[in-house]
């Protein structure tokens, strides 16, 4: 059984529905947290609660994390329940289709910016706030980024400038706050097999994918392991030298971003 290093600590991850989102949870379960997990989608929310549900203190919570009366909705539940959060994960996030910005719709310029950028604000600014009263703050808040927080050819417009701005909150969270008790990190992720990939099924932009295309195969890195990142989520929020840790861009990538930067 794993060590139970988060055992009375109450983390909330958001996009928990599934890939990523789901690995973190069932391994934040395992380590002894109380987990929240919220996802736009209800049926894949319910089936991921039926299979985690029985590693821990699960709870699971539809909400549509672009509008502010179901976050904070979201807050209150968690509070009402487990009496405080520990550690949030902004996770969800939605791809664009690779257009850059001459080609670029601004409907998904604005969808994309709600989910993968104000939604994480909005949501650090709540657990913030909590983990500020608590009696000794003693927060984590861990953003999943993406190699496009750093690189301009891994999406399109709407999505790297998404992940810069990510990187900018954690970096900015992590300035205020660290010597307050909270810490903020920002994972910078390569390739994974999530359902992120499922906006491919609308189109996407055959040129702006390409260059994606062209550095992968030069590259030839392997997809990242979503149980791997998972665990190293468990281990940099309360693990041994984990309080060391804040405001860094942490590439979990296998090498992509060392070679193309």
């Amino acid at each position: 059984m794993p060590e139970q290093i988060l055992a009375g600590k109450t983390c909330l991850v958001t996009g928990g529905g599934g890939g990523l989102g789901k690995a973190i949870a069932a391994h934040f379960l395992e380590a002894g947290a109380n987990v929240v997990i919220c996802d736009v989608n209800e049926e894949r929310l319910q089936e991921t609660s039926a299979e985690l549900s029985p590693k821990g203190p699960l709870k699971a919570i539809k909400t549509d994390i672009t509008q502010t009366s179901e976050v904070e909705s979201l807050f209150d539940t968690l509070i009402a329940e487990f009496g405080k959060i520990d550690v949030l994960v902004n996770n969800a996030g939605i791809m664009d289709r690779f257009d850059p910005v001459g080609d670029m719709d601004m409907e998904i310029w604005d969808r994309v910016m709600a989910i993968n950028l104000t939604a994480p604000a909005l949501l650090s600014k709540l657990a913030v706030r909590n983990m500020l009263a608590q009696e000794k703050p003693d927060g984590r808040i861990i953003n999943v980024v993406s190699v496009a927080g750093k690189a301009g050819w891994a999406s399109g417009a709407a999505y790297t400038a998404s992940k810069h701005g990510l990187v900018g909150l954690t970096k900015n969270t992590a300035a205020y706050y660290g010597n307050l008790g909270i810490k903020c990190n920002a994972l910078m992720m390569g390739a994974m097999e999530t359902n992120i990939v499922d906006a491919f099924k609308t189109g996407m932009n055959e040129d702006g994918c390409n260059k994606l295309r062209t550095v992968l195969e030069a590259i030839k890195a392997p997809a990242v392991d979503l149980n791997e990142v998972a665990g190293f989520c468990v281990n940099m929020t309360y693990g041994k030298g984990a309080s060391q840790i804040n405001g860094a861009m942490i590439a979990i990538d296998n090498g992509w971003t060392s070679v193309v930067g």
